[in-house]
């Protein structure tokens, strides 16, 4: 069984990345912890490190809505790896996405919904921030 340990994150298309980034730093007190382009879009990580973070990406339309993927935490990442491959659950991307402090894992829903699985919570941004 994969032990979720929180909620991560949501990752969120947004039409004017600077003006939802303001509303969400405004209205919820969320700091800033990371911004760049990732496939030629724009996009900023907010968040509460004890709580949750948002991953806002610009773009000039929804695809399929404004929800992109939902990111979980989880406890037992690499018997999760193992769990998910024995039953048969496709990882896409080619299995484990690399990223500077951490490890995720996408899997999809039966409807196609998209779901990370992170190693280590916020992808231990907060520990990049405070370096």
């Amino acid at each position: 069984m994969i032990k979720a340990n929180r909620i991560d994150h949501i990752n969120l298309t947004v039409l004017d990345l600077n003006k939802s980034a303001r509303f969400y730093k405004g209205v919820f007190g969320l700091d800033s912890f990371e911004k760049g382009e990732s496939n030629g879009s724009p996009y900023e990580i907010i968040g509460d490190p004890q709580s949750f973070y948002l991953c806002l990406y610009e773009g000039k339309k929804r695809m399929k809505g404004p929800v992109n993927h939902l990111g979980i935490h989880i406890k037992n990442f690499e018997q999760s790896i193992l769990r998910l491959k024995k039953n048969d659950i496709k990882l896409l991307y080619g299995g484990v996405v690399q990223y500077p402090k951490s490890r995720s894992l996408y899997i999809q829903d039966p409807d196609g919904n998209e779901i990370e699985l992170s190693e280590f919570f916020g992808g231990d941004l907060e520990s990049m921030r405070a370096s």
